[in-house]
């Protein structure tokens, strides 16, 4: 009876004895971080700043591969079917909230195909206009919106991109019709607010953008945030200006393959927050506008989770497609 007893014991410590192990040797060989972009956008910036200091505490390279094309999708899929060994892994962000409801070709299940690691933070979301727009507040541009339907235009980055789709859900709460005029980029998609080419744009607050409204290049109306921003400490809320339900941000999180084993993600999840909390990495987040915002695994899912659900309504509702 003994024996059985000790038998049994050790077949229930077996499962945790090796999870233990494989957290303890976690990783033993280079890991690739997969940027689903091409080289210079916020996600690879910040795969680039964090993997120098996962590689100090790992002790093992952490290379970072950019993998771009089909809005995000080509490297979404690479990384989706690696091994859930922990060895590949991703930094995206919010439009892979967006991409099964714009690509009906989409060879991958972004909910079941991925795992949540963790979110790295966000950045704010701006309603702008051409300094022009004889409207001060958001009661009066949404009142001259309303007054003359289909007048007034936007621009977006491209057919439906992000800053179309943060347009289409303030366009939504607003309850007005204004026009949408594409361009390549975010970069000429601002410009062309600037030059008053377009009238509205509903654009990332990084510094650059928070740059112009602070030199008068363009006017701010709200930002779709709880709370104000700092740098801009007299742009109210878009509760605060009249549109409480109206909330946007641009997020970056840590993905891997569906399937790494639980023990992996947590670790990931602590390395990143232990990362993300060094002075100089928060810092220079901060400088471009981010807001640092590291939770754990299940917190990042369930965000994830509402992401997904919300943008894929208002694709569906406003008939967004892309090629």
């Amino acid at each position: 009876m003994r024996l059985a007893c000790a038998r049994w014991l050790l077949a229930c410590m077996a499962p945790l004895a090796g999870a233990a192990a494989v957290a303890e040797t976690y990783p033993a060989r280079p890991v690739t971080i997969v940027v689903p972009t091409t080289a210079g956008g916020t996600a690879d910036i910040l795969a680039r700043l964090i993997g120098p200091k996962l590689t100090a505490l790992w002790g093992q390279p952490v290379v970072v591969e950019n993998r771009s094309g089909a809005g995000t999708l080509i490297g979404t899929e690479f990384a989706a079917r690696a091994q859930p060994d922990g060895y590949t892994l991703m930094i995206t962000y919010s439009e892979l909230a967006t991409l099964p409801a714009l690509n009906k070709n989409a060879r991958i299940d972004v909910v079941k195909d991925l795992t949540r690691v963790g979110k790295i933070g966000s950045l704010p979301v701006l309603i702008l206009a051409h300094p022009s727009m004889p409207a001060n507040t958001m009661d009066e541009l949404v009142a001259r919106l309303r007054a003359d339907p289909g007048k007034y235009t936007y621009a977006s980055n491209g057919i439906g991109s992000a800053l179309q789709l943060y347009t289409e859900m303030f366009r939504q709460a607003a309850k007005v019709d204004i026009m949408h005029v594409p361009y390549r980029g975010a970069l000429e998609a601002s410009r062309a607010v600037l030059g008053g080419e377009v009238d509205l744009l509903v654009q990332l607050g990084n510094g650059n953008v928070i740059g112009y409204v602070t030199s008068g290049k363009a006017k701010a109306y709200a930002v779709a945030s709880p709370q104000r921003l700092a740098a801009l400490p007299d742009v109210p809320t878009t509760a605060e200006a009249g549109l409480p339900g109206l909330q946007l941000e641009a997020w970056y999180g840590l993905f891997a393959p569906a399937g790494l084993p639980p023990e992996q993600v947590e670790k990931l999840n602590r390395d990143l927050a232990t990362v993300l909390a060094m002075p100089e990495i928060r810092d220079r987040l901060v400088s471009f506008g981010m807001q640092v915002q590291p939770g754990t695994p299940q917190q990042f899912d369930a965000f994830f989770h509402d992401e997904y659900q919300r943008w894929t309504r208002l694709i569906e509702d406003a008939g967004i497609q892309i090629n």
